[in-house]
């Protein structure tokens, strides 16, 4: 049970749940309460079964543990395993690697120069095949009772990068040859919401589904979704204002385009109980009926003119747009003395890999910094404009491991090093700060979030609203080594 008393706005959400039976969307601020107030509502309907849809199964545990007897909180990827095992009607088996041997044996075919081409770009190949099934698409070659989400000409356009012709030849192949083993029960872990998605399968039905994040639902989650929901009641609370996945594939609109199909009538959590007043009222630029609860401290939002390691303290967090920045002030903070940490250390391969094809580890730092310089032009004359200021970051990344050490193979190294390390001190990137609140937080280099671009006001708020009391505007040029600069402005 819950042990804290409701705020007037989610007493009228539990009202409006238990007197109605209308969809409801609930517009929530950062900080609002918005997990909180989906169990206030699923207390509230006690004898009602309620689907509560989580993004990953470590949420949905906490979930149930937190949920009513009533609720079951599932994801997606759970969900779309059950049906698909119930629509093939034969046994299963989790295949992680499927695809990788899959593209493997298709290249083997090819003939030596095609062969090599094909190497060269496999990792590329790999990321275009996964998009493709997070959007739902399938060969028009290959037909059938499926019924694809995307064309081939809307799929190929909503790559990043403009494929080049073997790798379209691959992907088809490769994705009907996956698909097949998906019909004999060989799924990876996308196919277990891209092939239920594309067929006939029979959903469970619940008489509510309630969905935290909804914000962050990408097209192929709507199908299912309305699949899952079909006549019957959802409500969903998300913010709007926090939708930043736009590069995975998630709707800009997504709670638009879900008060439209489902009819929902809007009521709104305004009230943020992680922000001080200040860093609440620094947010209103972008949200604003966001708002402090009468006890809510102060708080500070400083500019100061410069900034130094005696400013950092323990549990800080420094995050940034862009992962170019956080790399030169993790160089930086450990020459200063500091532990730094940076977040994400998945971004470590994909750098690793394109480090890897630009010679051999003994290639000294002019000629790999040359080498950097010439991939960034070639993937940026292939990109869609989204994709270029994600090149643009990974180039300089990893100029930035080069001129920190003498060859290619030491500057690998070091990015490991970086990326392994423990430290007391939180770096990160705006994306992979979200769901996370820290009492003080350095926003680095914020004119890096250009806010007439796709979602970078977002990206901007969520920064801004990680901060518990305390938000520090500053740049990486005014870091100063020797003085407690923060003070001293």
């Amino acid at each position: 049970m819950t042990d804290f008393t409701p705020t007037a706005e989610q007493d009228a959400i539990v009202s409006f749940a238990t007197s109605s039976t209308d969809n409801l969307c609930v517009i929530a601020r950062a900080g609002a309460a918005k997990t909180s107030t989906l169990i206030l509502v699923a207390e509230a309907l006690p004898k009602k079964e309620i689907l509560c849809l989580a993004f990953n199964k470590k949420i949905a545990e906490e979930m149930n543990e937190r949920l009513p007897k009533n609720c079951t909180a599932k994801t997606l990827h759970g969900l779309g395993y059950a049906a698909w095992r119930g629509f093939i009607s034969g046994k299963m088996k989790v295949d992680g690697r499927k695809v990788f041997f899959l593209l493997k044996a298709e290249i083997e075919k090819l003939e030596k120069e095609d062969k090599q081409d094909a190497y060269a770009s496999m990792s590329e190949t790999l990321q275009f095949i996964a998009s493709a099934k997070q959007v739902g698409y399938l060969p028009e070659s290959y037909s059938g009772h499926w019924r694809p989400l995307v064309g081939d000409e809307d799929f190929l356009l909503s790559l990043p990068l403009e494929p080049s012709k073997l790798q379209e030849i691959l992907i088809e192949k490769v994705l009907i040859e996956s698909f097949k083993l998906a019909l004999g029960g060989v799924l990876d872990f996308d196919d277990m919401i891209y092939c239920p998605a594309i067929c006939s399968v029979s959903w469970p039905t619940f008489p509510l589904t309630l969905i935290d994040e909804a914000q962050d639902l990408s097209p192929i989650n709507h199908h299912i979704l309305k699949k899952l929901v079909r006549k019957n009641r959802i409500i969903a609370v998300g913010d709007p204002c926090q939708a930043i996945y736009g590069f995975r594939g998630a709707l800009a609109d997504s709670m638009d385009q879900l008060q439209e199909k489902f009819s929902m009538t809007s009521l709104h959590l305004t009230i943020s109980f992680r922000c001080s007043r200040a860093v609440t009222e620094n947010a209103q630029w972008l949200a604003p009926d966001m708002r402090s609860p009468e006890w809510a401290v102060d708080g500070l939002v400083l500019r100061p003119l410069s900034w130094s390691a005696s400013d950092i303290s323990l549990g800080d967090a420094i995050i940034c747009r862009n992962n170019a920045p956080l790399f030169s002030m993790a160089i930086r903070m450990i020459e200063a003395g500091l532990l730094p940490e940076i977040a994400g250390r998945d971004i470590g391969a994909p750098l690793i890999k394109i480090m890897k094809a630009l010679g051999k580890p003994n290639l000294l730092k002019l000629a790999a910094l040359d080498a950097i310089t010439h991939w960034e032009e070639t993937q940026t004359k292939r990109a869609r404009p989204g994709a270029v200021g994600s090149i643009k970051d990974k180039a300089s990344c990893i100029r930035i491991m080069l001129e920190a050490t003498k060859t290619l193979g030491d500057a690998m190294a070091y990015l490991e090093h970086l990326l392994a390390r423990d430290g007391r001190v939180h770096l990160m990137t705006g994306h992979k700060s979200k769901g996370l609140e820290f009492d003080k937080v350095f926003f680095l280099d914020n004119k890096l979030c250009q806010i007439d671009r796709d979602q970078d006001a977002n990206v901007k708020y969520v920064i801004e609203t990680r901060a518990k009391n305390t938000l520090i505007y500053v740049t990486s040029d005014t870091f100063d080594f020797t003085t407690n600069a923060l003070e001293a402005s």
